[in-house]
């Protein structure tokens, strides 16, 4: 094979393996961050499944809860889970403040902090929360959630 054939070769392969659909895209913390936002922007509606939309199959999510506040493993379980709090959420604004997304290869963390209001101005608290996506399918999924209250001080 000429040194010619090997070079277009070696470009191909190269120019091809830039072009997977599955390699995580530059913008990453802006896709994972509206990603976020669309699931908390249904839940201030008091659509919980927001979260269910973004999900992958094999998520898994901790939330503060009174009981043993065991692991939710699974998109159903997670539906499961969520479903009923729809009638417990009263329509509300929020704000997702200071959200840092740290990306490794295929996987971003999110982390911030949530602070709601209901539409006549009552607080709804604060929250810490990690989301952690995996870029898969051309598409970031949920594949961890964890809730927290923020302990006052």
């Amino acid at each position: 094979m000429s040194r010619t054939a090997i070079f277009a070769t070696i470009l191909s392969v190269w120019f091809l393996s830039g072009c997977d659909s599955n390699a995580p895209r530059k913008n990453a913390s802006q896709e994972v961050i509206a990603l976020e936002r669309s699931a908390l922007d249904k839940w201030s509606q008091a659509n919980t499944l927001g979260y269910v939309d973004i999900g992958a199959e094999d998520v898994t999510w901790f939330d503060f809860n009174p009981g043993p506040q065991l692991r939710v493993e699974g998109l159903e379980a997670v539906r499961n889970m969520l479903a009923p709090l729809a009638k417990q959420i009263p329509p509300h604004t929020y704000e997702l403040l200071d959200p840092k997304v740290q990306v490794y290869g295929a996987t971003a963390i999110l982390t911030f902090h949530w602070s709601g209001t209901t539409t006549d101005g009552q607080p709804l608290g604060k929250w810490k929360v990690t989301s952690v996506y995996h870029w898969n399918d051309a598409n970031w999924h949920m594949v961890h959630a964890h809730w927290s209250p923020v302990q006052s001080q």
